[in-house]
C-alpha cells in the first residue's frame, strides 16, 4: 500500500510540475518578407533566450519553462529566406533552430491577444554587427594585486584593454567597462555587457602569488565545476566584491542550461587557442585555459573569457608586460583570438 501511495504521490508531482510549464501550441509562418510566429497558451509570455550563429546562419531561440505541444514540429521550406525549422524538446525548456539560406536581420517581441512570439526577418538590411564588451579588472579604489616596483593590475589591465579596443574597432562595435582609473562594481561589469547587448565578453586581469617563482599566462573561461587551483584564482578575483560591499554570490547566471553549455564551450574554444598563441608570441609559460566560476564572466549573458596575462610578482613576466610593446602584442593575441572565432 505504501508503494502504491508513493507512486501516485511521485505521478501528483509530476503532474503539477508538467503543469506549470507553458505550453507552445504551433508554429506558423506569414507575409513576405516572412514572419515565424509561436502561438502561445494563455496571456503568460515565457522568458526565451536567442542566439544568431552568422558562420553557420542558423538562429536559435530556447523557451524557458516551456512545453512544445505536438503541434509545434520541424518544417522543411523552399521559400527565399528559411531552409527548415528543427524544434527540440527538452526537460524542461523548448529549443528552436531556424536554418537560413543566406544570412539576414532579424528582430523579436511577443505580442498580446492572442499571446504569440513573433520574429521578423529582412535579408535587405546590413549584416549584423558584433559588439565586444572588453573589461579591464580593477581600477579606482581598488588596485587589484601589486607587484614589484608597486606596479598596479589594475594599470597595467587598462593599458593592455586601451590597445585592445584599438585593434578590435576596426571589425567590431567595441564597449569598455572603464577607460579610466575608475571603480566599477564587480555586477556592474556583466551588467554594461548585457545593457549594450554584447555577443562577447573579455576581461583582462595580472595574476599574483605569494612565490615569485609563479610566472606564465592563464586563460579563464565560466564553468560550473572548477580545478583547485581555478578555484583558487577566481576566489581572488571575487573577493573584490566583498571588499566593497557586494556578495560575488549573488551575481546570477541568467541564461538556461542549453545556453550555459552553448556558451561554455564557446568560451573554452577561444580561451584554448589564445592561451597556445599568447604564451608561444609573448614568450610565457602556457598554464592552460581553465573553467572557473568567475563571477563577472557568470553575470554575462554570453560567452566570455578572462585573461590573466602574467604575474605581477613575477620579475620575467612583469618586465615584458610593463612595456607598451608587449601590452600591444598581449592585445594583439587576444584581439585575434576574438576574430578567429567571429570570422
Amino acid at each position: 500500500m505504501r508503494k502504491i501511495n508513493l507512486i501516485l504521490l511521485f505521478f501528483i508531482l509530476a503532474t503539477i510540475g508538467f503543469s506549470n510549464q507553458i505550453l507552445l501550441q504551433n508554429l506558423r509562418f506569414n507575409g513576405n518578407p516572412p514572419q515565424m510566429v509561436i502561438d502561445v497558451e494563455g496571456n503568460v509570455k515565457p522568458k526565451y533566450n536567442i542566439s544568431y550563429d552568422e558562420q553557420n546562419r542558423y538562429l536559435f531561440v530556447e523557451f524557458l519553462n516551456t512545453r512544445a505541444s505536438s503541434n509545434l514540429k520541424n518544417k522543411i521550406l523552399n521559400g527565399s529566406y528559411v531552409k527548415n525549422v528543427q524544434v527540440r524538446k527538452y526537460k524542461n525548456s523548448t529549443g528552436v533552430f531556424i536554418f537560413f539560406k543566406n544570412n539576414i536581420n532579424y528582430s523579436a517581441r511577443y505580442w498580446s491577444n492572442p499571446t504569440r512570439f513573433v520574429l521578423n526577418f529582412d535579408k535587405n538590411k546590413a549584416k549584423k554587427e558584433y559588439t565586444i564588451i572588453v573589461d579591464a579588472g580593477h581600477g579606482g579604489k581598488d588596485p587589484g594585486a601589486t607587484g614589484f616596483n608597486r606596479y598596479h593590475e589594475k594599470d597595467l589591465a587598462l593599458k593592455i584593454t586601451k590597445y585592445l579596443k584599438t585593434n578590435l574597432s576596426k571589425d567590431f562595435n567595441v564597449i569598455m567597462t572603464r577607460s579610466n582609473d575608475s571603480f566599477i562594481s564587480l555586477s556592474g561589469r556583466p551588467n554594461i555587457g548585457n545593457k549594450y547587448k554584447g555577443d562577447f565578453f573579455v576581461s583582462v586581469h595580472l595574476n599574483s602569488n605569494s612565490s615569485s617563482q609563479a610566472n606564465g599566462a592563464d586563460i579563464f573561461y565560466f564553468s560550473r565545476t572548477e580545478s583547485n587551483y581555478a578555484k583558487k584564482v577566481a576566489a581572488f578575483e571575487n573577493s573584490v566584491g566583498d571588499k566593497f560591499g557586494e556578495n560575488a554570490d549573488d551575481i546570477t547566471l541568467i541564461m538556461g542550461q542549453l545556453f550555459y553549455k552553448k556558451n561554455k564551450e564557446v568560451s573554452a574554444k577561444v580561451a584554448q587557442n589564445l592561451v597556445n598563441s599568447y604564451s608561444k608570441k609573448l614568450r610565457m609559460t602556457n598554464r592552460g585555459a581553465h573553467g572557473a566560476n568567475f563571477a563577472v564572466l557568470r553575470g554575462f549573458d554570453g560567452p566570455g573569457i578572462l585573461v590573466e596575462a602574467g604575474f605581477i610578482t613575477n620579475t620575467s613576466d612583469i618586465s615584458k608586460i610593463k612595456q607598451a610593446k608587449y601590452q600591444k602584442l598581449a592585445a594583439d593575441e587576444i584581439a585575434k583570438a576574438i576574430k578567429q572565432h567571429f570570422y
